[in-house]
């Protein structure tokens, strides 16, 4: 019996010692049971809280970043209000009586606002002679892309312009010049030849640049305004009102290039093949003018027009006490003798937005 036992402990041994270690590398041999990987508690809960503080700065820095967005909205806001009650009162205390002027159609704007300041049947369908051309030179600013490209001044549109009588910078058929002349010509001495050559370089003909002068009074807002040439010449479906005439030009001095050239009193064009020294042409208003002061300020420009069936007209605007004003006037009959009446009227009215001591 005891040998039996020792045979079996002896088997159970062999077995016991078999399992327990196994020969031959087997895959269980003296492996331990992995740790799982991990990070430590402690660890993973100071990784939150950072993350939790980065969490807070980021949305406080955005709170009080919309709250100096709120802030800064609301002063300028509150400034913008202080500024226009300034403003419309400013503009409230202007008294300007146009019935003192000569021209039978008159009106005085704010460049800024816009507002009507004073009218003399301002709103009346009146013919706007070359004052045509501040839209035609405001366009072709829109419209042609480099203004300091070399062109040729067509040999065609002589012709016709020679038949109308139409005023003339003094270019010559062939001539090279640049757009940028041509606003000078167009707007200074009044140049017929520069405004179709101006049509010409932008549309390729006057009716399709026609038709750009009158999208541009449609966006405006214009609904008393038509336009059938770039001259200015009579035509009977060629019209605007004094008020509207006086929005395009608001429109228009916003315009940096525009700007430049109206508040020019004369231009030199340089030397071509057909005016080797150059030639020099000024402004139909400035000289007609001694001196453009007035009370507080200057005249800084304007466009005159003329035909039979428009009388004298003056599109300006004046610069006093840092604001800019608009005042157009129409209609003054074709005396010879009274060929600047318009321009007096001019003056007569800006000398009223800043009246002197003596006056107050």
């Amino acid at each position: 019996m005891k040998k039996t036992f020792k045979k079996k402990s002896a088997m159970h041994s062999e077995v016991i010692s078999g399992f327990d270690r196994p020969q031959g590398g087997s895959r269980y041999a003296d492996k331990q049971p992995e740790r799982k990987k991990g990070i430590p508690k402690r660890q993973a809960a100071g990784r939150r809280r950072r993350r939790d503080s980065r969490l807070l700065i980021w949305l406080l820095v955005i709170l009080m970043t919309a709250a100096v967005c709120l802030a800064g909205a609301w002063i300028f806001s509150s400034w913008k209000e202080k500024q226009t009650g300034k403003t419309q009162k400013l503009l409230d205390q202007i008294q300007v009586d146009l019935t003192k002027l000569d021209s039978p159609y008159a009106i005085l704007l704010d460049d800024e606002t816009g507002t009507v300041l004073a009218s003399k049947n301002g709103d009346d369908r009146i013919y706007p002679a070359s004052m045509v051309k501040i839209m035609t030179v405001l366009t072709a600013i829109e419209t042609i892309d480099d203004l300091d490209v070399k062109i040729q001044m067509s040999y065609d549109i002589y012709d016709a312009l020679y038949e109308q009588d139409a005023s003339r910078a003094g270019f010559e058929p062939g001539e090279q010049v640049t757009a940028r002349e041509l606003l000078y010509g167009a707007l200074l001495p009044s140049g017929a030849e520069c405004c179709v050559q101006l049509a010409l370089e932008s549309a390729g003909s006057q009716e399709a640049f026609v038709e750009k002068m009158n999208a541009n009074a449609e966006k405006l807002g214009l609904t008393g305004t038509h336009f059938t040439n770039v001259t200015g010449l009579h035509n009977d479906d060629q019209y605007s009102t004094p008020h509207e005439i006086g929005k395009i030009l608001q429109a228009a001095v916003k315009n940096k290039t525009f700007y430049e050239v109206f508040t020019t009193h004369f231009y030199t064009a340089p030397a071509t093949e057909q005016h080797p020294d150059g030639f020099t042409f000024w402004s139909t208003m400035f000289k007609n003018m001694t001196d453009e002061a007035v009370n507080g300020g200057e005249i800084i420009g304007g466009k005159t027009g003329y035909t039979d069936e428009a009388g004298h007209c003056l599109a300006s605007a004046a610069k006093i006490d840092g604001r800019i004003y608009i005042l157009v006037t129409a209609g003054w009959a074709q005396d010879t003798n009274s060929a600047t009446y318009h321009i007096s009227d001019a003056f007569l009215a800006y000398n009223q937005i800043a009246p002197t001591e003596s006056m107050k």
